[in-house]
């Protein structure tokens, strides 16, 4: 092993909650850069931005997974069962050049580190997200709590329906969130009376999905922001235990007539 090592100390509850966290972007996305403790990338479609932040786990530190899914599953077999016990509760990751090493009394894994030129999904800098997303208070829509069962009901009726697109109207004032089976045969209202702090009438979007798709028991708060004419960002916010999770995502606005 080079001499030139960083190391990373991990308490064993702090590795398991890291390995959840990027669990929950495993279908979404192919890998996990994070740096400066932050995941902050597009999804596999690009229509999401996903940022993530770990900075009470990592620090500042960046880590690399590459080819997340199996990633995850190579290194839950880090965690313990309740007929094992070990004097060393923590984990270590050496950090070399070219290499990370996951190291408890029982086990070292070695992974190399991905070049980030054949990554999929790549790290964007705050400035970066600021350039693609312009956020302004002023140009708010509508910002909505979503609760964490109204949510795993969205996820439910999306997979009933076999359709992972959420239908946004706005009419008369109000927002209205819909989900229908492809041909329209069948329809569900999840969530209206939303108030608008616009005017937008006859119009709507399809919201990203990906929110509602977490394995995660925790609130939304759903707000959209006008950035042009036809075009609006929204932002979900939640929270992963004590990890703040927002993602992004751009849509256009459609005629209802059309």
């Amino acid at each position: 092993m080079s001499s030139n090592v960083a190391s990373l100390v991990l308490q064993r509850s702090q590795f398991t909650k890291l390995l959840s966290a990027v669990k929950l972007i495993e279908n979404s996305c192919t890998d996990c850069h994070i740096s400066e403790g932050f995941v902050r990338q597009k999804t596999n479609d690009r229509q999401s931005i996903v940022e993530m932040n770990l900075t009470n786990i990592l620090g500042d530190n960046e880590l690399v997974l590459g080819n997340l899914k199996q990633k995850i599953m190579l290194l839950k077999s880090f965690e313990l069962d309740d007929s094992t016990t070990v004097t060393d509760e923590n984990i270590k990751i050496d950090i070399t050049t070219n290499d990370y090493h996951f190291i408890d009394p029982l086990t070292k894994m070695s992974f190399r580190k991905p070049l980030t030129k054949f990554l999929d999904n790549t790290y964007l800098s705050s400035n970066q997200l600021g350039e693609m997303v312009k956020i302004f208070e002023e140009n708010l829509v509508f910002s909505v709590s979503i609760s964490a069962y109204v949510a795993k009901r969205i996820r439910g009726i999306c997979q009933g329906f076999n359709n992972e697109s959420i239908r946004c109207d706005f009419k008369g004032g109000n927002a209205v969130f819909s989900i229908s089976t492809l041909n329209n045969e069948n329809t569900s209202i999840v969530k209206d009376d939303i108030v608008l702090n616009k005017e937008l009438d006859n119009v709507y979007f399809k919201a990203a999905y990906l929110p509602f798709s977490l394995d995660n028991n925790s609130e939304i708060t759903f707000s959209t922001y006008q950035m042009s004419k036809d075009t609006l960002v929204c932002k979900y916010n939640l929270n992963y235990t004590d990890i703040p999770i927002s993602i992004y995502s751009l849509v256009k606005l459609i005629d209802t007539d059309e």
